[in-house]
């Protein structure tokens, strides 16, 4: 396949795809993530098929001219709605008919788990950003140590904004489901408890009421033929 890897930082995904046989073009925003994603080329022996700095909002790519197009991180970062349609916009532009696309974007209710797991609750500063990220989706850190300016979405958001951008048969995913609200590592330590853990987040990632459990969320769509 032809396939976009947009916001693709370093280049783990296209990389990774690269080596399955398919065409990855690499675009994101960093200069420096891209002089790291050409670094990689000489240690893995690879050469994706093209190297971009660029804006997910106005990709220099043409029409109708991928498979499959990635957005793993440019609509988390972007907390404006219209930059978020736009770059969803972009995508469904340059994918071809039936094409698909996949964008992750992170959950509403993740820092309300991650405070209490982490002991985050204790600083001021972290529940006033918690009390915004609840009320706005709005992630905005200012002078502390926490993750960068960012968005927050629910299912039902950005399952609205991938159908405003023109998308049709829409699926939301968790993407650590019902993992994100235990200490999943310790499962993890013991093969028969870690196989237990991927059954059961498996058998519940497609029930509605446990989706905001995730940390974070993939979202699918097609390009309408």
């Amino acid at each position: 396949m032809e396939i976009a890897d947009i916001g693709g930082a370093t280049g783990v995904f296209s990389y990774w795809l690269s080596q399955k046989g398919h065409n990855a073009h690499l675009l994101d925003y960093m200069p420096s993530h891209i002089e790291k994603a050409k670094e990689k080329s000489n240690t893995l022996n690879i050469t994706l098929k093209s190297y971009i700095c660029g804006d997910a909002r106005q990709v220099p790519y043409q029409d109708n001219q991928f498979d499959l197009v990635l957005e793993m991180g440019p609509l988390y970062h972007l907390q404006k709605r219209n930059d978020r349609i736009q770059c969803l916009t972009e995508a469904e532009r340059i994918l071809k008919n039936d094409g698909i696309v996949i964008c992750e974007v992170i959950s509403r209710y993740v820092n309300v788990f991650e405070g209490f797991q982490l002991n985050l609750i204790d600083d001021e500063q972290f529940l006033a950003i918690l009390d915004e990220n609840l009320s706005t989706g709005l992630h905005s850190p200012g002078d502390t140590s926490y993750f960068t300016n960012a968005y927050f979405h629910t299912h039902d958001e950005i399952r609205c904004e991938m159908e405003e951008a023109g998308f049709v048969d829409i699926l939301v995913l968790p993407v650590e489901g019902i993992g994100s609200i235990l200490n999943a590592k310790q499962y993890f330590e013991n093969e028969q408890r870690a196989r237990l853990l991927l059954k059961y987040i498996k058998e519940t990632e497609n029930i509605p009421e446990l989706l905001g459990v995730s940390g974070h969320l993939m979202a699918i769509g097609k390009k309408c033929s």
